[in-house]
């Protein structure tokens, strides 16, 4: 029993330095250090689910509202984990001649193949 127990608390250590540290998160490829769960972290503009969903959301709020803005590219993005993944994305798109910035909040959770625009503005 005496023998047990060194073994005991050194896997007891090991257990607690893992839990506590960023170290197998980050091994397995998890989330930064720095970002925050449930917040917003920077997404590559030119990641093609990232242009996908910018595309979607032009062609979504072409529908809702009417209009016919023609999507040109993705200038900015974020992502945030939520039930699902919401990408807030800055869309350069053509309003008839005149080009514009528009802010658009795309929802997705691809198990259930679903998409949603949950928000779109046009930025100043």
């Amino acid at each position: 029993m005496a023998s047990a127990f060194p073994h005991l608390l050194l896997l007891t250590t090991l257990a607690a330095i893992c839990l506590f540290s960023d170290v197998p998160s980050a091994a397995l490829g998890g989330r930064p250090k720095d970002a925050l769960v449930g917040g917003w972290s920077k997404a590559d503009p030119k990641d093609p689910e990232v242009l996908e969903n910018g595309k979607f959301a032009i062609d979504e709020h072409n529908k809702e509202a009417g209009t016919k803005l023609e999507f040109k590219t993705v200038v900015e993005a974020q992502k945030q984990v939520v039930a699902g993944t919401n990408y807030k994305i800055v869309i350069k798109a053509l309003d008839g001649t005149a080009s514009n910035l528009y802010e658009a909040i795309v929802w997705v959770k691809p198990w259930l193949k679903f998409k949603k625009l949950t928000s779109f503005r046009k930025l100043p």
